[in-house]
Order: structure tokens, then sequence, then C-alpha cells
């Protein structure tokens, strides 16, 4: 019985592993390609290279999210008749000073840290459930931690682009204005996100159940 037991658990193991197929080997592949892309792109400006993936140049855009109608415009564009041409200015320099810069820079970065971030607990998620299993509490509660950054950390990504954004704006355009009503303004929630990261925290609760039943029957048996 015991040599049955013993036998049965690399089936089990390996049964276990490929419920984490596809994500599993995705995770993976963009992980690491993320942490090459990191380590070029903070190389590179020692050697020479043009590749800037932390701190962007002398040159920034900034795009008004207001439409404004363009019937000044309508020989460039041509609409149809009864058609009326809406469009979005971009706001461009290449002498961007530091505030800037910096501006431009957290327009950018919350999200790929956010991304980074996530990578990174999947890619421990994946780790430790390929060695100790998918159904455990350490898989439950590395899945718990992963939607709780996914859920802080989105909101706060948008919340500082988007005060970024304004700002930079506010240096770009002489007729705006930064403040709370052009923060909120800018500002759009990522619904997309929120439902994700709920739906992992609920399916993490889940599981935690799942195994503490499981923990349970096994004790019963």
């Amino acid at each position: 019985m015991t040599a049955e037991v013993q036998s049965s658990k690399p089936h089990d193991d390996r049964a276990e592993a490929r419920l984490l197929e596809p994500v599993a080997t995705v995770v993976r592949g963009v992980y690491r390609l993320c942490l090459v892309g990191l380590v070029v792109g903070a190389v590179g400006p020692l050697v020479g290279s043009e590749l800037r993936l932390a701190w962007g140049g002398p040159h920034v855009c900034a795009e008004s999210r207001s439409d404004f109608s363009t019937d000044g415009f309508t020989g460039m564009f041509r609409p149809h008749a009864g058609v009326e041409v809406m469009a979005r200015p971009s706001y461009c320099t290449d002498h961007a000073d530091s505030a800037q810069r910096l501006f431009d820079f957290l327009g950018d970065f919350p999200s790929l840290l956010l991304v980074l971030g996530i990578l990174f607990l999947l890619n421990r998620l994946i780790q430790g459930a390929s060695r100790q299993g998918v159904f455990t509490e350490r898989t439950a509660r590395h899945l718990r931690v992963a939607g709780w950054w996914l859920l802080i950390g989105c909101l706060v990504a948008e919340v500082v682009e988007a005060g970024a954004h304004a700002a930079l704006l506010a240096t770009l355009a002489q007729d705006y204005t930064f403040n709370v009503d052009s923060w909120l303004g800018t500002w759009q929630p990522p619904f997309a996100l929120v439902f994700t990261a709920l739906g992992i925290l609920t399916f993490a609760r889940i599981m935690r159940a799942g195994v503490a039943m499981r923990e349970d029957l096994e004790g019963t048996v």
C-alpha cells in the first residue's frame, strides 16, 4: 500500500503541474523577456545605446483628453456632408526640462511597475505550485497576494499617471491649468483590471476553502 501511494505521488504532481499550462509557460517567457529588457535599459546608456527604457529624452508629448471641432480645417480632413470632425491635439516639445521629463516618466512607469510586479508574483506562484502542488495553502496565499497587488496597484498607477499627464499638459498648453478638476478629468478608472483582481481574490478564497476541506478529509481518512 505504501509503495502504491509513493508511486502515484509523482504522477499526481505532474498532473497538477499540467493544470498550470499554458499560463505557466507564458508567464515564465514574458517574465524573462522583461528582465532582459530591464538589463538592456539599464546598461544601454552606459555603452552608448539609444535605448532609454527608464528615463525619457528631451522629446515629450502629451495628448489633450478634450475633443474640439475641426471646422476650420475641413480642407485637410474633408468630411462628408453633415459630418463633423472631432480631434484631440497633442502638445510636443523637443526641449523638455527636468520637470517635464519627470512627468513624462511618471506617465508610464507605474503601469510598467504594476506589470513587472504581477509577473514576479505569478512566476513565484507557479514555481511554488510546481514544486509543492497546486492545491495548497501556500498557492492560495500567493494567489491572494497577486490579487491584492493587482487591485491596489492598478488604482494607484492610474491615479499617479493621470496626475502626471495633467501636470505635463499644464506645462505645454497655455489654456490648461493643473488642478483637481483637470486631474479627475484625466483619470480613467481601470474597470477591467479591478474586476480581474476581484476575481483572483475570490478564486483565492475558494481555493483556500478547498484546501481546508481537503486537509479535513485526509485527516478523517
